[in-house]
């Protein structure tokens, strides 16, 4: 269900001016929502996948990415020092007692760590002298949704400021990578350019308020939450570090959604109350995914005619995801994600599909079958007129043989 169809909604739009509400339900049906239940299922896919590939980097130590505010320091340990695993920081420390989604992330891999072979994945208690003594060749951080990507930052730099950690990681005897079920395309964009990170697997790409400026309404948006944050003196307006993403699910709402949704004061009543979510409100939104508008998607990439195509229904049903990314490209797969509403290993099945069949090259280029392909699902179909004029009269054989 939409958000914006929600008894929830129908309170919290009463705070907006009426020339206001039509901005402010855009803003909620652009959430994505989904059930708790999937975002794990996802993350132990994706575990899953990855040990499956990565055999010869046994064993495996899963660790659940914690923030600053909740890593518990020694006691000799200066307040405003930089936080160093394994000196200052304890890794395995105890969960925090009002815990976020990193207490799910820990019974996950714990389940996980149950399901599989000792080799795999490194089950003693996690010091340095055991991932030594294990030689640990692959560290892999895990959590559900990265929105700036400075949590992930920040708890991978914890790691790497320990000078063992740092011998390990130039001499190649140990990787990190970095599970998410969702991030924004800025947040997945400053985790893979971290000089401490080695991968990172996501499998879908959350929306933003960047991602709908350019639609309508959109930017009427971004200004809604901007003024009403400010009426409401709930702050900052955008979400944590500006990033203003636009994802929860049944068991995490993110501090980078926007104030409005998630912040109260004396002014405000948020949609999301507290950064969580009702069971009753879950089970009234089921699991929600922004609607996509594909003939304006191809008519922003300037393809006029497919798009018409498109609107039409005139699009070959089993070429038609294909031609449609043919006509977007050469977007990235963040791009491609959003603009479709797929999960990204769904858009990389449609180009490898599209490599295979010549169409686009390695490095995702149309090639000139892929350009005759195109055009050919750009004509409008012919439709030829009957050459024979209706008869109502019966019909009667004139001879016999």
């Amino acid at each position: 269900m939409e958000l914006s169809k929600t008894r929830r909604a129908a309170e919290w739009l009463k705070q907006f001016e009426v020339d206001d509400q039509a901005a402010a339900m855009t803003l909620l049906d652009s959430v994505r929502f989904l059930q708790g239940g999937e975002v794990i299922t996802g993350i132990r896919r994706s575990i899953e996948e990855l040990l499956a590939d990565r055999q010869e980097r046994f064993p495996v130590a899963l660790v659940p990415i914690i923030s600053s505010e909740d890593m518990i320091r020694e006691d000799d340990i200066d307040d405003d020092a930089e936080l160093t695993t394994f000196c200052g920081f304890n890794p395995a420390q105890p969960i925090a007692n009002n815990p976020g989604s990193e207490a799910l992330m820990a019974q996950l891999i714990r389940e996980v760590r149950k399901a599989s072979p000792s080799t795999s994945i490194f089950s003693a208690p996690l010091t340095l002298e055991e991932m030594r003594t294990s030689k640990v060749h692959t560290l892999l951080c895990v959590t559900d949704y990265i929105g700036s990507g400075q949590q992930v930052l920040d708890y991978v730099e914890t790691w790497c400021r320990n000078r063992t950690i740092r011998s390990w990681r130039s001499f190649k005897w140990l990787q990190i990578g970095v599970i998410a079920y969702a991030a924004t395309s800025a947040g997945k964009s400053a985790v893979e350019t971290s000089p401490h990170i080695d991968f990172l697997k996501v499998t879908e790409i959350a929306p933003g308020i960047r991602e709908i400026e350019n639609s309508y309404l959109g930017a009427k948006v971004k200004e809604v939450c901007r003024i009403y944050a400010k009426h409401g003196k709930v702050w900052p307006a955008l979400g944590y570090r500006g990033s203003a993403g636009l994802f929860a699910s049944s068991f995490s709402v993110p501090n980078n959604l926007p104030a409005i949704l998630i912040k109260r004061s004396k002014r405000w009543e948020p949609f999301f109350d507290g950064r969580s979510v009702s069971t009753s409100l879950s089970d009234e939104i089921g699991s929600h995914v922004p609607g996509v508008n594909i003939s304006q998607q191809l008519l922003d990439a300037g393809q006029v005619r497919l798009a018409a195509r498109h609107r039409d229904g005139h699009i070959d049903r089993p070429w038609q995801m294909h031609m449609i990314m043919l006509g977007l490209l050469p977007r990235a797969e963040e791009q491609l994600a959003l603009a479709l509403g797929l999960h990204l290993p769904a858009v990389r099945a449609i180009l490898v599909s599209l490599e295979r069949l010549q169409l686009i090259d390695t490095k995702g280029r149309l090639t000139s079958a892929g350009y005759e392909a195109l055009a050919s699902h750009r004509r409008k179909p012919r439709r030829a007129p009957a050459l024979l004029t209706p008869d109502p009269s019966p019909y009667y054989p004139r001879y016999k043989r």
